[in-house]
């Protein structure tokens, strides 16, 4: 009896250990339960978060890509959730914009909210900034066991559609006159006896308002207002170049409208509306030299019928006369293109970089270089044995091969650094006024002698697959091709170059630029769509 004590109490001690063990196995699996929910309901919610991060950067762009003119909230909220819903990632959205839509000034609602880290610093233009927060649960399955059944993940991204700095570069040459009436001056009722096709720009010109202006220059101008009233300013901006003097009598150098202006948007420097951009497109004139006999006007002069006083059309026969062809054209597209590119001087880094560039017909003039004032025609370097029309060559053009050739018919300007101090372009002497619109296509779009900007471009007219006096009647196609195309490219260079590409397109008359299908809705509907660069 003396040795129960000690063995009761040796029982009960093994039994309160044994309950003890129970009680730290239990918990210890509770803890490895918790530790296998953390790593894989863990390893689940970094899944989400990535999925919804993907899903909202991608969404932000989606969104920004809808900040256009007329656009509402409803826009940038759908098209941010679809993206989120492309990308399996559910969740709510909030948008955060500078400012409310234009036609939603009363914008704050629970999709939408304004962030005045989005709007421009003082003195800064303006950006197309989209800040998308999207919000979405995450349900726990192992890590319940702790009493943690959900959480709540947010992602954040900004998203930019690029604004747009844009130069419109216009052929205001001649040719741009040529459908005013069926051939003569159109003041006259018996236009129709003119022999010559053309029509007095000295008369159409002062008529831009009423059915005698200038066409296709006036369809040219009403298709060319539609597109730019759809940018979205002060967001883009548009510099316009024509191809040519826009004052009576002058020259053919192309010009900048207004003069001396570059970047437009459409705003006061003290913040007021205007439509500034429709009004220079509005007043642009074709060309219009002095009358005949003149022998000093560049680009051809204005010739009447010394009986009838009719307009005859754009006579180079005084020219003629001097053997210098040089003076003769009035499509200096080169001239327009170097101008187009010089307008990046005055561009935004942030901004998305385009030229739109409307020719009629090939290049057949160039700007004065190197001590040749009146530009460079074949055979105008070393040895003035002049090219005139003859069925294989044009105006300031070369006999190149039918279809064109890159590598056979395009001369090169090369550079004469001999004195160091003073290095100067040499032509060679086959070297034409269509080389010329090549090598100024390369400086706006090279990415490393140029602008890298991008050109649309687009040929009207007939001239542009059927010119005549020319071996490669395609002349300008085959140009217009190589400025959205191939401009900027070193395929050769080590490693290669590429430039940004955009589109050309023909046009057969100036209807096929306007309307919901026309070449400008095209060119549109591509650009409005680009991300910041």
């Amino acid at each position: 009896m003396k040795n129960m004590k000690p063995i009761l109490i040796e029982k009960i001690r093994q039994t309160s250990e044994r309950g003890q063990a129970i009680i730290l196995v239990a918990f210890a699996i509770v803890g490895l339960v918790a530790i296998v929910g953390l790593m894989i309901d863990g390893g689940m919610l970094l899944i989400e978060y990535a999925r919804l991060k993907r899903g909202i950067d991608a969404a932000s762009i989606a969104a920004a890509s809808q900040f256009r003119k007329n656009f509402v909230g409803a826009d940038l909220v759908k098209a941010g959730e679809e993206f989120l819903k492309l990308n399996q990632s559910d969740a709510d959205v909030i948008i955060y914009t500078c400012s409310c839509p234009p036609d939603e000034p009363g914008c704050l609602t629970s999709g939408w909210h304004l962030d005045d880290s989005l709007c421009p610093e003082p003195g800064f233009s303006p950006r197309k900034l989209v800040r998308i927060t999207a919000t979405r649960r995450v349900e726990f399955g192992f890590i319940r066991i702790v009493g943690i059944d959900e959480t709540t993940i947010t992602a954040t991204s900004v998203g930019e559609a690029a604004s747009i700095d844009m130069v419109l570069l216009i052929d205001t040459s001649a040719s741009m006159a040529y459908e005013t009436t069926v051939g003569g001056n159109p003041s006259q009722s018996d236009a129709a006896t003119s022999t010559t096709p053309g029509d007095n720009p000295a008369y159409c010109n002062d008529h831009m308002g009423d059915a005698a202006r200038c066409e296709p220059m006036g369809e040219v101008k009403d298709a060319a207002e539609d597109f730019v009233d759809e940018l979205f300013y002060p967001y883009d901006r548009v510099a316009l170049i024509a191809s040519t003097s826009q004052t009576a009598g002058g020259d053919r150098l192309p010009t900048q409208v207004p003069a001396g202006v570059s970047f437009m948007d459409n705003y006061t420097n003290a913040g007021v509306e205007n439509t500034e951009i429709q009004d220079a497109i509005r007043g642009l004139r074709v060309f219009q030299p002095e009358n005949c006999p003149s022998l000093t006007s560049l680009g051809g002069c204005l010739g009447f019928d010394s009986i009838s006083g009719l307009y005859q059309g754009l006579d180079c026969t005084p020219l003629r006369e001097t053997g210098n062809p040089t003076t003769c054209g009035s499509s200096n597209i080169g001239g327009g293109l170097f101008l187009a590119g010089d307008q990046f001087a005055n561009a935004r880094q942030d901004a998305f970089w385009v030229v739109i560039a409307l020719i009629g017909g090939p290049a057949n003039s160039t700007n004065p270089v190197n001590g040749y004032p009146n530009g460079l025609c074949p055979g105008s370097v070393g040895n003035p044995t002049w090219r005139w029309p003859t069925g294989e060559s044009g105006y300031c053009r070369y006999k190149d091969s039918n279809p064109y050739n890159i590598l056979t018919d395009r001369h090169w300007a090369t550079i004469d650094d001999s004195d160091p101090d003073n290095p100067v372009l040499v032509y060679p002497a086959d070297y034409d006024a269509d080389d010329y619109a090549r090598d100024g296509a390369d400086y706006i779009t090279s990415p490393t002698t140029g602008q890298y900007a991008t050109i649309f471009s687009i040929c009207m007219g007939s001239y542009c697959r059927n010119y005549p006096s020319l071996i490669d009647p395609l002349s300008a196609e085959h140009l217009g091709q190589y400025m959205a195309l191939e401009a900027g490219d070193a395929p050769t260079a080590i490693p290669p170059v590429v430039a940004n590409h955009g589109e050309y397109y023909h046009a057969l008359t100036a209807n096929d630029l306007a309307g919901s299908n026309g070449v400008f809705a095209k060119i549109a509907e591509r650009i409005f769509t680009r991300i910041s660069q």
